[in-house]
C-alpha cells in the first residue's frame, strides 16, 4: 500500500507505526528507507521501530536534534502526547536529498485498545518550499527521510 496523500499536500514521508508489534511500516518515502526497513524485520534483540529511530538519529538527523529526535520518538513519549486526542509535533534539521533541511513531523493516533496506543501515523513534510522530494518519493526516485 502506497500512501499518495490529498491532493495539493506532498508528504515527504508517511509511516505506520504498530506499537504492539514494534513494526515499522514506510506507506511513502525514499525507496532507501523502504530497503533498510525491510532488513530490519529479522532483528529480534530490539523492535523494528525502535531500531529504525535509532539508524535515523545516527545516519539522517543532525547531530544538535538527535536526543530531542530520540526522546520525542519514543513510544512512551508518542503514547503520553497523543492521550486525549492530542497530536505529537516536532521540527528538526535532517538530510533531504543529499543536503540538510528542516522538516516537520506531526504524529496522530490511529488505534486505540482502551487507554493503550496500539497503532499511529507518522506524516513528515520538508520545509524548503522548491523541494520535491516529497513528489519524487511517490515514484521511487531519489530523496531521504
Amino acid at each position: 500500500m502506497e500512501y499518495k496523500g490529498r491532493p495539493g499536500k506532498s508528504y515527504f514521508k508517511v509511516v505506520l507505526v504498530r506499537v504492539s508489534a514494534g513494526e515499522y511500516v514506510i506507506l511513502k518515502g525514499p525507496e532507501e528507507e523502504k530497503r533498510l526497513a525491510r532488513v530490519l524485520q529479522n532483528d529480534y534483540n530490539i523492535t523494528k521501530y525502535e531500531k529504525m529511530i535509532q539508524l535515523l538519529a545516527m545516519e539522517m538527523v543532525q547531530k544538535e536534534y538527535r536526543e530531542g529526535f530520540c526522546s520525542i520518538f519514543s513510544i512512551e513519549n508518542i503514547s503520553k502526547g497523543l492521550q486525549g486526542g492530542g497530536m505529537v509535533q516536532y521540527t528538526y534539521k535532517r538530510k533531504v536529498c543529499d543536503t540538510w533541511e528542516m522538516v516537520h513531523t506531526k504524529i496522530y493516533p490511529r488505534v486505540w485498545q482502551g487507554d493503550e496506543l496500539e497503532e499511529f501515523v507518522v506524516y513528515v513534510i520538508c520545509h524548503k518550499e522548491e523541494c520535491r522530494c516529497g513528489k519524487e518519493n511517490v515514484n521511487g526516485r531519489r530523496g531521504w527521510l
